[in-house]
C-alpha cells in the first residue's frame, strides 16, 4: 500500500517541473552579498516542507489559465511568507527544532532570526513588486497584516483556557486561511478572473486552509513524534489550547480542566501527564469531533469548484482536501 506521502507526489505530478522550478526560485532569491543572510537562507532552503501552499498556487494558476511564469515567483512569494511566518513562531516559542532539524534561532540566536524574518517577508514584497499589479501588493499586505494580526492574538490568549470556538477559530483564518486565500486570490487577479470565478477560487482555498490548519492541531494529538519533527501534544505544553482541548474542556470535570489549566501555564512535568492529556482527549471524542468539522470545511472547499469546467488541475483540487483531512504528517 502506498503512504500518504507517494499519494501526494503522485497527486502533484503534473506541476513537478513547476514545484522544482519554484524551489530553483527560492535558492535564487535567497543569495544575497550579506554572508551571514546568505548562511541562514541555504540553511532555510534545505528544511524543506511540504509545500503545500505554492502547490496550491501553482494548480489554481493552472485551473485559471496563469500563461506567464510569474506564477513560479509569486508561488515563491507565498513560500517565503509562510517561512518568515514560522521563524518568527520559532523564535517566540523559543523552540530547539522544527520537523526534526534545529531552528534557525537555536543556532543563531533570537536578534539575527528576527532580522531574517523581517528580511524575507521584504524580499517577498520586492519580488510580489515585479507583477506590476497593485492588487496583488494589495492581497499580500493584507495577508501579512491577518499573520501578525493572529499571532499578536493568539499570544495574548496564551496560557489562558477560556477560549471559544469562534476565538480559536480568529485566530486559524488570520494565521493559516488568509494566506492560503491568497493561492486563489492572486492568480485570479492575474488573468482578471470574473468576479464569480475569483470569489469560488478564493472561498476553495480560504476553506481548505481552515481544515487544513484543524488537522494540523488534531495531529499535535494524534500523531507520531517522529514524523512531526515534534513532542506529542506540544502546543497544549506552550500555553496553546487548540479545537481538540476547546471540545475536551467544554465536557471535561473541575479535576481534569485543572490539570490542562497547570499543563498550559507550566508546561509538562513529564511523559505521564502527556498521557492524562491525551486520555482526556480520548475520553470526550474530542479528536473525533474536530475532524469532522475539518471535513464540514474541506466540503465547502469542494463545493467551491463546482463552477470550474473539467480539467485535470480541478481534479488535483478536488482531491486535495481529502488528502489534508487524512494525512498524517
Amino acid at each position: 500500500m502506498k503512504s500518504l506521502r507517494v499519494l501526494y507526489q503522485e497527486l502533484l505530478a503534473p506541476i513537478k517541473d513547476k514545484l522544482e522550478a519554484v524551489e530553483e526560485e527560492i535558492v535564487r532569491e535567497l543569495r544575497s552579498e550579506v554572508e551571514v543572510i546568505s548562511r541562514m537562507s541555504e540553511y532555510l532552503a534545505r528544511t524543506k516542507g511540504k509545500r503545500i501552499r505554492p502547490a496550491l498556487f501553482l494548480l489554481c494558476s493552472r485551473l485559471l489559465g496563469v500563461k506567464s511564469d510569474r506564477d513560479v515567483a509569486l508561488a515563491t512569494v507565498i513560500e517565503f511568507l509562510h517561512t518568515a511566518t514560522l521563524i518568527h513562531d520559532d523564535i517566540i516559542d523559543t523552540a530547539d527544532t522544527r520537523r526534526g532539524r534545529a531552528t534557525v534561532n537555536s543556532i543563531w540566536g533570537n536578534e539575527l532570526t528576527v532580522l531574517l524574518g523581517d528580511y524575507l517577508y521584504l524580499r517577498a514584497m520586492d519580488i510580489a513588486l515585479t507583477a506590476r499589479r497593485i492588487e496583488v501588493l494589495d492581497i499580500l499586505t493584507e495577508i501579512t497584516m491577518k499573520l501578525i494580526e493572529g499571532e499578536m492574538i493568539q499570544l495574548s490568549r496564551r496560557g489562558r483556557i477560556e477560549i471559544t470556538e469562534s476565538q480559536y477559530m480568529e485566530i486559524i483564518q488570520r494565521k493559516t486561511a488568509f494566506l492560503f486565500s491568497g493561492c486563489g486570490r492572486i492568480p485570479a487577479v492575474l488573468v482578471d478572473a470574473p468576479q464569480t470565478s475569483a470569489r469560488a477560487i478564493g472561498d476553495y482555498c480560504f476553506n481548505l486552509g481552515i481544515a487544513f490548519q484543524i488537522v494540523d492541531d488534531i495531529l499535535d494529538f494524534a500523531g507520531e513524534g517522529k514524523v512531526l519533527g515534534k513532542p506529542v501534544a506540544n502546543d497544549l505544553g506552550e500555553g496553546t489550547a487548540t479545537l481538540p482541548v476547546i471540545y475536551a474542556l467544554g465536557r471535561a470535570d473541575q479535576q481534569e480542566r485543572a490539570l490542562v489549566q497547570r499543563v498550559m501555564k507550566q508546561g509538562y512535568t513529564g511523559d505521564q501527564e502527556r498521557k492524562m492529556v491525551l486520555n482526556i482527549l480520548k475520553k470526550y471524542g474530542a479528536l473525533d469531533q474536530a475532524k469532522n468539522v475539518a471535513r464540514d470545511y474541506a466540503s465547502k472547499a469542494i463545493g467551491s469548484l463546482e463552477i470550474f469546467p473539467s480539467s485535470d488541475a480541478k481534479d488535483i483540487l478536488m482531491a486535495l482536501p481529502p488528502f489534508v483531512i487524512e494525512r498524517v504528517y
